[in-house]
C-alpha cells in the first residue's frame, strides 16, 4: 500500500491511498467471512453461502466498507508520522475507485489548523461602557414596575401618550379611496408609548376617542428599500389608561412573589440589579468589539471542513429550536447553508484566533474556576447546594464541556482586554457613538442599494406587527 500526502492549501491536505488487489486479499476474506455469517439464503445453511455469491450479492457494500477502513488506517498512520500537522474539522473521502478483488485508489481531504501570529494590540483601541447607577436609573426602573403592575381602566378622554388602545385597521386603495378586501385587521392592541410603534400611527391616534376613525399613511421602514407606502383607515375601539399603584409594601410583595416587602430594601436590590445589568451589557459590548477588531487584524484562512461543521451545527440548532429535533423533508439545505456561510466562516475564524490566545497565554480551566461557576449558578436557588449543581453538570459530559468552553472564553476576553488600549465611555457618549456608526452604516447600505440594479425588492409583510416596528 502506498500513501501520498499533498498540501492543497495552507489549511487543507489530500491523502491519496493506493493498494493492489493482492495487498487487500486478507481484508477481503475477512469482510466476506463476516458478511457470510449474517446471510440466510434459501438452499444454503446459514453461514455457508459461497464466497463468490457473497461478493456478487454484497459487493458494493463490502467494497465501500473495505475502502473506508483502508483509508482510515492509512490516514491515522500518516498523521502519526507528521507531528507538525493538527487536523481540524471532519475528514472527507472525496474519491473512491475500488471493486472487490481489484486494485484500490482513494483520496481523502482534511483540514489542518493554520499558523496564526497574534498582533501586538497595545496601540489598538476598543471601547468600554462605564456607568455608575444613579437615582434616576432606580426611579425609572420603579416606574417601569409600577406600569407593569398597573390596572388598565377605560377612559372617556382623548388618547394620550402611554394609553392602551384597541383599533381596527383597514388598508385603503388611495387611487379609488376604497377598502382593499382581505387587508384589514381587527382589535389590534398596543400602548402608544411602545418604542416599536410607527411614529405616523402614533401621531394619527393621539387625541382620538373611542369611535373615531382617522387615516394614516405609513411609509416603508427607515433605511430600507423594501415595501411601499400604505394608507390605512384606523377605527379606535376603546382607550384605556394605566392606573399606577403606589410604590409601597403591597406592590413590592406582589412583584417579588412575597419574597420582599420593604420598599427601601427593594430599592437597594434594584440598584444592585441595574448595576449588574449594565456590567453585563458593558462586557458583551466590549467582547463584540474585541471579536470585530481581532478578525480585522488577523486574516486567518479557515479549512472548508470546519466551515461545514459549523453549518452542520447551525442546522442542528435550528432543528432543535424550531422543528422538535428533525428538519422537514422539504427543507432547503443548500439555500440555508449558503445564507449562513458567512457567519459560519466568521465563527470559525474567531475559534482559531481564540485557540491561539489560549495557547499563547497558557489559559486553562482550574478547579477554582469551576467552583466559582457553580457558586454563581446557586444565586436565587438557596435550596440547592453548589455540590448538587456540580453533580448535575458532571453527570452530563456535554454540559461540562460547555462549562469549560464558557470559562475559557471569559478568560480569553479578560486576557485580550488587558492587551488592548481600552477607552472608557459614559453611557451618553457611548450611545452617541453607536448611533452615529449605525446611521453611517445605514447610509452606506442605502448607497449600495441605489447602485444594485439586480436588488430584489420584496414587499413588506402586511401582518399587524409590521406597523409596530
Amino acid at each position: 500500500m502506498e500513501t501520498t500526502l499533498t498540501e492543497v492549501s495552507p489549511v487543507e491536505y489530500e491523502l491519496e491511498v493506493t493498494a493492489s488487489a493482492d495487498e487487500l486479499k486478507d481484508r477481503v476474506k475477512a469482510a466476506v467471512r463476516t458478511q457470510r455469517s449474517k446471510m440466510d439464503i434459501k438452499g444454503f445453511r446459514k453461514g455457508k453461502v459461497p464466497a463468490q455469491m457473497v461478493k456478487k450479492m454484497s459487493g458494493p457494500a463490502l467494497s465501500m466498507r473495505i475502502a473506508e477502513q483502508v483509508t482510515q488506517d492509512a490516514f491515522e498512520e500518516a498523521l502519526n508520522e507528521r507531528d507538525d500537522i493538527e487536523m481540524m474539522g471532519r475528514p472527507q473521502i472525496s474519491e473512491i475507485d475500488y471493486e472487490i478483488d481489484s486494485d484500490l485508489r482513494t483520496v481523502l481531504r482534511f483540514g489542518v489548523r493554520p499558523d496564526v501570529e497574534l498582533k501586538d494590540l497595545s496601540d489598538e483601541e476598543v471601547r468600554m461602557l462605564v456607568h455608575e447607577v444613579s437615582e434616576e436609573d432606580v426611579e425609572e426602573e420603579i416606574q417601569n414596575i409600577r406600569e407593569q403592575e398597573a390596572d388598565l381602566v377605560p377612559v372617556d378622554e382623548p388618547a394620550s401618550d402611554g394609553d392602551y388602545v384597541s383599533v381596527d385597521l383597514q388598508r385603503i386603495d388611495t387611487a379609488t379611496d376604497t377598502p382593499i378586501i382581505g387587508e384589514g385587521d381587527e382589535d389590534v392592541t398596543f400602548f402608544l408609548d411602545d418604542e416599536r410603534l410607527r411614529e405616523e400611527l402614533r401621531d394619527a391616534i393621539m387625541g382620538t376617542e373611542a369611535g373615531d376613525t382617522v387615516r394614516a399613511t405609513l411609509p416603508p421602514p427607515p433605511h430600507s428599500d423594501e415595501g411601499e407606502a400604505r394608507t390605512f383607515d384606523i377605527t379606535v375601539n376603546d382607550v384605556k389608561r394605566r392606573d399606577l399603584p403606589p410604590f409601597d409594601a403591597e406592590l413590592v410583595r406582589r412583584f417579588t412573589d412575597g419574597n420582599m416587602d420593604d420598599p427601601e430594601a427593594f430599592r437597594d436590590e434594584l440598584r444592585s440589579r441595574i448595576a449588574q445589568s449594565y456590567e453585563q451589557q458593558s462586557r458583551e459590548m466590549v467582547q463584540g468589539e474585541i471579536v470585530d477588531r481581532m478578525l480585522e487584524l488577523h486574516t486567518v484562512p479557515v479549512p472548508p471542513s470546519v466551515v461545514e461543521s459549523f453549518l452542520d451545527s447551525f442546522e442542528e440548532e435550528l432543528a432543535e429550536e424550531e422543528y422538535d429535533g428533525d428538519l422537514p423533508d422539504d427543507f432547503d439545505h443548500t439555500h440555508f447553508r449558503e445564507q449562513n456561510r458567512g457567519d459560519a466562516e466568521r465563527q470559525a475564524r474567531w475559534m482559531i484566533i481564540r485557540d491561539k490566545v489560549i495557547e499563547d497565554a497558557d489559559i486553562e480551566v482550574t478547579d477554582d474556576d469551576l467552583q466559582d461557576f457553580f457558586s454563581d449558578q446557586m444565586q436565587g436557588q438557596e435550596d440547592i447546594s453548589a455540590e448538587q449543581i456540580q453533580g448535575f453538570y458532571q453527570s452530563m459530559p456535554r454540559m461540562m464541556d460547555q462549562v469549560d468552553q464558557q470559562i475559557l472564553s471569559r478568560k480569553v476576553y479578560d486576557e485580550l482586554i488587558d492587551r488592548f488600549d481600552v477607552r472608557e465611555l459614559d453611557l451618553e457618549t457611548f450611545r452617541q457613538e453607536i448611533q452615529a456608526e449605525q446611521a453611517a452604516a445605514h447610509g452606506h447600505e442605502h448607497h449600495d442599494h441605489d447602485h444594485d440594479h439586480d436588488h430584489d425588492h420584496s414587499k413588506e409583510d402586511d401582518a399587524p406587527s409590521s406597523i409596530i416596528t
